[in-house]
């Protein structure tokens, strides 16, 4: 009996000793998903006032003869990427004629607000049954177009002022895909199948790329 009554207040005694280093354990523990996952408050107050703000002009993208393209994204401006927020944008200058060359942005869609000038724009539909749908558009001062995420799209200006645009996109990564810039990095095999041509003028073609933005001369008109 006392043998029997030594080992049960052995086992209770370790069992005490455990639950306790349990209880110390966890009560002098952070619990991991505040550090791995912190609420939109706590991000956000890492945050300076100033860094929710940006200064436009202080953007200098990269201007050309036919306009400039000013971007900023998360990964220039970090506080773009806060839950809440999770956008970016850029500021968009052609020439009169000028085009915003053709692309799409993989992971957001486009809101495009024209601040002056006369823009034709367009997007080209996902694949489908022949005709492919392309959905066009003219913009006056004030108007609105909006591109669906993914999809292929570009702007003219038709102004012979020139023309300004905002656009805002739904992702603080949207990417960017210059549709035949990044045709131009596959294989010449396979961008000579897509263009239907041989290889040389595959490459004559690719080689040729122009600049973004392109094409900033208005066309003359036919004397009469």
């Amino acid at each position: 009996m006392a043998a029997s009554a030594f080992a049960k207040a052995a086992v209770i005694s370790t069992l005490a000793a455990l639950v306790a280093t349990t209880t110390a354990a966890a009560a002098g523990s952070t619990p991991p998903n505040a550090a791995l996952f912190p609420t939109a408050v706590a991000l956000r107050a890492k945050f300076a006032d100033a860094d929710f703000a940006i200064d436009t002009t202080a953007l200098a993208g990269a201007p050309n003869p036919s306009g400039n393209f000013r971007a900023a994204t998360v990964g220039t401006f970090p506080a773009l990427g806060l839950p809440g927020i999770n956008s970016a944008f850029a500021l968009v200058d052609l020439a009169p004629g000028a085009s915003n060359t053709v692309h799409s942005h993989p992971r957001g869609a486009e809101t495009l607000y024209l601040l002056y000038g006369k823009l034709d724009v367009f997007f080209v539909e996902e694949n489908s049954p022949p005709p492919v749908r392309v959905v066009r558009n003219t913009l006056r001062r004030g108007g609105v177009a909006v591109f669906p995420t993914g999809l292929i799209h570009g702007q003219r200006c038709v102004s012979r002022r020139g023309c300004k645009f905002l656009a805002v996109l739904g992702s603080a990564d949207p990417g960017s895909v210059t549709v035949a810039a990044r045709l131009c990095d596959a294989p010449a095999s396979a961008v000579a199948a897509a263009y239907g041509v041989s290889a040389r003028d595959a490459a004559h073609i690719c080689a040729g790329l122009p600049a973004n933005p392109t094409g900033g001369r208005w066309p003359r008109r036919r004397r009469q």
